[in-house]
């Protein structure tokens, strides 16, 4: 299956090499979590992350679906 990642901010340092913009495809086996795509780009453990799937809230332990979008914001100020 195939999905669309897509990292914001500091979580950009994170994209594979040669990525252009912010977002990439990624190939992966079924029944695999958004945990498991966060561990293999190594965005820091520590760092909490809000998770959106197509848009909506989602929490790491998600099984992604063929054609999901999953985008990955750290934690953000502002004022």
């Amino acid at each position: 299956m195939e999905i669309e990642i897509r990292l914001f901010a500091t979580f950009r340092d994170y994209l594979p090499e040669g990525t252009s913009g912010f977002a990439f495809k990624k190939t992966l086996k079924k029944e695999t979590t958004v945990n498991e795509v966060i561990k293999e780009l190594n965005l820091p453990e520590d760092t909490p992350k809000i998770i959106l799937i197509k848009g909506n809230h989602a929490k790491e332990g998600y099984i992604l679906q063929d054609g999901d979008v999953v985008s990955i914001f750290p934690p953000m100020g502002g004022g």
